[in-house]
C-alpha cells in the first residue's frame, strides 16, 4: 500500500447575510434620525445610526459569496418593472420580543409588496435561500428597546421610493455595505 497525502477537500464559498432594502436618501435619513430624538430611549436601547436606517424587502442569510453577481442579477431584473412609489411611515412601535423599536407604514403600499414578492420569486427560482416568514416592513430604529415607549404622536414621514439596494451585513462588525443600487425604471 502506498501512503500517499489526501488534498484537502475544497473549502467550501463563504456564506454572506445579504439583503435588499429600500436605502433612504440624506434628506430621509435626517429626518428618521431626527423622529429617533422624539424617543424616551431606555436602557438597554442602542439606536440605530443614521447611515444604516434603511427598510429591509427581503432577508437572505447564508447566501454563497460566488451567487453575488447572480443576486446583482436579480437586482437589475426587477428593477425594470417598478416606477417609484410613496411610502408613508406613520406608526411607532415595539416588538416586545425582539425589542426592536421602529417605524412602519399603517398601509403597507401594494408596489413595496409586490416588489419583495418580485425579488422574493427571482430568489427562490435561483435556489438561493432567503426569509420566507409574513413581511412586516419597517424601519429599525433601535435594538434592545423592550423597555422603550414610543411617541404617541408624530408627524408622518413621506418617502417617495425611487429604487432599492443589495446590502452586505458583515458578521461581527456591524457595518452594512451596499454592494448593488438600482432605481426604479418603468
Amino acid at each position: 500500500m502506498i501512503d500517499t497525502p489526501l488534498e484537502p477537500p475544497p473549502e467550501p464559498p463563504a456564506a454572506l447575510r445579504l439583503f435588499f432594502a429600500l436605502w433612504p436618501g440624506q434628506a430621509l435619513r435626517r429626518h428618521i434620525a431626527e423622529h429617533q430624538t422624539l424617543w424616551q430611549w431606555a436602557p438597554p436601547a442602542r439606536p440605530a445610526a443614521a447611515a444604516k436606517l434603511h427598510l429591509t424587502v427581503l432577508f437572505m442569510e447564508g447566501v454563497p459569496a460566488d451567487q453575488v453577481t447572480t443576486l446583482l442579477e436579480v437586482g437589475e431584473r426587477v428593477a425594470r418593472n417598478w416606477a417609484d412609489f410613496a411610502l408613508t411611515l406613520d406608526r411607532a412601535a415595539v416588538w416586545r420580543h425582539g425589542g426592536i423599536a421602529h417605524l412602519s407604514p399603517s398601509q403597507p403600499p401594494a408596489e413595496l409588496l409586490s416588489l419583495r414578492a418580485a425579488l422574493a420569486e427571482q430568489v427562490g427560482q435561483r435556489g438561493l435561500p432567503f426569509d420566507a416568514r409574513a413581511f412586516a416592513p419597517h424601519v429599525t430604529l433601535a435594538r434592545r428597546a423592550q423597555a422603550t415607549q414610543p411617541p404617541i404622536k408624530f408627524p408622518p414621514l413621506h418617502w417617495t421610493v425611487r429604487g432599492f439596494a443589495l446590502v452586505h451585513s458583515v458578521l461581527g462588525t456591524g457595518r452594512y455595505d451596499v454592494i448593488g443600487r438600482w432605481p426604479l425604471n418603468r
